[in-house]
């Protein structure tokens, strides 16, 4: 069997940066070298010179809508209801070859409506088109009332089809929920269990209680599955974590007493701070001239109470960024993910999520290991194999240009990412290489 050896590269390893000198080797789909050591080449090796570029993991997108995407501009009262599921899956196929090109090997579903993320998977799985390994979700799964149902202004139209979101009331209502939606291919469950993070202010107070969020883990993980909760309240992240959610999304006003929680859980935090940072941009440039602010919960409100609302969202994401040096420090883990879709972050800007963390005081590298390391880890025994450069790992790697250990906003250009192997099949290659003769 034909080999692929990468010599000269700078080897980020998904953690640190391995000893200068390291050649990594592939063979079948599996990493066999990746030391200093002696390297003999073999008749038919493909060999790569990396010389003043970058050797790498391929990145994982943690917190990722398949069907968030261009449309028509259909108003919807229901996400995902925007447009026919056959036009929104293919903006899932379009962003899963965004998400290739820009060096994203794997990604987590976080809920999206027609079972997409499941038919997406299998669509790559069966070459139909090109794109990461896909982790999929299920509906978003929410409590009657929760801000985000569209039923609470859309009550009285009798629409049966409710897009991304599925409600669920009470302890069994989840539980066949899950069931259900797992059964048919998802692989992670989502929960909405509180308000924020987005157009309104975090309320004191959660959607599910804490009986109908533990029977939620538990039917999830009896089902084997991961699960993860929108989940921006102190009371949220506490009760999630307790509970032993894989991921919590957010957690906005996480605590100390929520970190400890979450480090005991072992759980995963998505900060995805570029969504506050796009949406304050917006809300805080606001014309008033044109009219009141345009994104709500849909129900109208004073122009005092859309500035009084918009301004406690300021101070919401002000205590989340004075929280995450904390997080940091204490060993939560951390990864890459946003909503990106919406025409203010839609997919392949994922470099402007890297550079938020950079301002806010993470270093470059620490930045690319949550979004390579801590993204594996955070799939679980889903990502064992994956997110590191390692002998016997899955050869799931990409070549950067230049030094993104030092510069993340090498990701804002494609181009940059030279070479994309996913499983060890090259999806992309931009660059030259050479064959050992006979």
């Amino acid at each position: 069997m034909s080999r692929t050896v990468f010599r000269n590269a700078q080897v980020f390893n998904g953690r640190e940066l391995a000893p200068a000198g390291t050649t990594v080797i592939v063979e079948g789909n599996r990493i066999v070298q990746a030391d200093a050591g002696r390297v003999k080449e073999r008749p038919g090796d493909k060999v790569y010179d990396l010389t003043e570029k970058t050797l790498m993991p391929g990145m994982v997108q943690s917190h990722f809508h398949t069907g968030f995407g261009p449309d028509a501009g259909n108003p919807s009262p229901y996400l995902g209801l925007n447009m026919p599921a056959a036009y929104l899956g293919m903006v899932a196929a379009k962003n899963a070859q965004i998400a290739l090109e820009f060096g994203v090997t794997s990604i987590i579903g976080s809920s999206n409506g027609d079972l997409l993320d499941v038919c997406l998977k299998e669509a790559i799985l069966l070459g139909l088109t090109k794109g990461p390994r896909v982790l999929p979700c299920t509906r978003e799964i929410m409590a009657s009332g929760d801000s985000a149902d569209g039923s609470n202004r859309a009550w009285f139209m009798g629409v049966a089809n409710h897009g991304l979101i599925r409600v669920a009331n009470g302890v069994e209502a989840i539980r066949e929920a899950i069931r259900e939606e797992v059964g048919r291919g998802c692989e992670i469950v989502k929960l909405a269990i509180s308000d924020g993070h987005g157009s309104q202010p975090i309320p004191e107070f959660d959607y599910y209680t804490r009986a109908e969020i533990q029977a939620a883990a538990e039917t999830a993980h009896g089902r084997n599955a991961l699960i993860r909760a929108h989940a921006p309240s102190r009371t949220g992240v506490l009760e999630c974590a307790r509970a032993g959610f894989d991921i919590i999304d957010h957690a906005d006003k996480i605590d100390e007493q929520g970190i400890e929680a979450v480090l005991e859980a072992d759980a995963t935090i998505t900060p995805s701070f570029l969504w506050s940072e796009r949406f304050l941009g917006f809300a805080e440039s606001w014309d008033y001239a044109n009219g009141n602010f345009p994104i709500g919960n849909g129900f109208p409100e004073s122009r005092a109470r859309t500035v009084e609302r918009l301004e406690a969202v300021r101070r919401d994401f002000d205590y989340t960024i004075s929280m995450l040096p904390k997080m940091r420090a204490a060993g939560v883990r951390l990864v890459l993910g946003d909503d990106y879709g919406f025409a203010m972050m839609p997919h392949g800007d994922y470099a402007s999520e890297m550079e938020v963390y950079v301002k806010h005081g993470v270093p470059p590298l620490e930045v690319l290991r949550w979004g390579t390391a801590n993204g594996a880890e955070a799939m679980k025994k889903r990502g064992q194999d994956l997110g590191t450069i390692e002998k016997g790992k899955l050869a799931d790697l990409i070549v950067v240009a230049g030094d993104p250990t030092s510069d993340v906003s090498l990701f804002r250009n494609p181009d940059n990412v030279a070479l994309v192997l996913k499983d060890g099949v090259v999806e992309k290659d931009l660059l030259s290489h050479t064959v050992v003769a006979a």
